[in-house]
């Protein structure tokens, strides 16, 4: 046995009303029996107070069977009609959810393959670099690939350090001048032609800050003092 309310709404949704349209319509009757001829589910009394035009033999019936509250698979989706496919409005939703999905991916993709192309072209470029600096090449200033100190010296000749300013020669870590050489903890290294510092082969005189060439002449004789034997 339904209550009245079950019996109530299964009726307005066999007819496909709503309950304020039931409940309009029962205005217009003044006894159950007009309101049960007329199909209408309510009606008025003598105190003017709206009533459901049910009687209790109504209650007893079965009531339709209920349907599924999940439609079949088949009904999901709208026939297709001669002019094309015809979707519903959640249908269309999900397929631009998915469609701007794939595009974020798709830009992630292009914005990967673009900083890895970045990547290997600096790897590329730097090795480049160090293969000509290896090779001898004299290279420029500002260095990209820099050599200093000693590791500079033996890449270069003496006449390339000659050809640096003092501020060059201070940033490759040498010493500004030949002057100033004499006192850096270079002064016995060796550039690529085996010069040192001074133009000549590293000797000790060098390091000492001695012109070899000076050690080459005899020491001059003083004449012999008057009254000698």
């Amino acid at each position: 046995m339904a209550s009245l309310r079950e019996y109530l709404n299964a009726k307005i949704k066999s007819k496909g009303s709503s309950l304020s349209a039931e409940k309009a319509k029962g205005k217009k009757y003044k006894s159950i029996a007009a309101a049960k001829k007329a199909g209408a589910l309510y009606y008025t009394d003598k105190s003017g107070k709206l009533m459901a035009a049910v009687y209790a033999e109504d209650l007893k019936k079965p009531l339709a069977p209920k349907k599924s509250a999940r439609p079949k698979a088949s009904t999901l989706r709208a026939k297709p009609t001669s002019g094309g496919s015809t979707k519903t409005a959640n249908e269309k939703a999900v397929d631009a959810e998915i469609a701007a999905n794939n595009k974020k991916i798709a830009d992630n993709k292009k914005k990967l393959a673009a900083n890895r192309k970045k990547i290997i072209e600096s790897s590329t470029a730097n090795k480049s670099r160090k293969t000509r600096v290896t090779k001898g090449e004299k290279p420029k200033f500002p260095f990209t690939v820099k050599l200093t100190g000693e590791m500079w010296m033996k890449k270069n000749t003496f006449a390339d350090y000659m050809a640096l300013s003092k501020s060059e020669a201070r940033a490759l870590g040498l010493p500004a001048t030949r002057v100033a050489a004499m006192q850096h903890r270079l002064r016995d290294k060796k550039f690529k032609d085996g010069k040192g510092f001074f133009g000549k082969l590293t000797t000790k005189a060098n390091r000492q800050g001695v012109d070899p060439s000076r050690l080459a002449k005899p020491p001059r004789k003083l004449p012999p003092k008057s009254g000698a034997r």
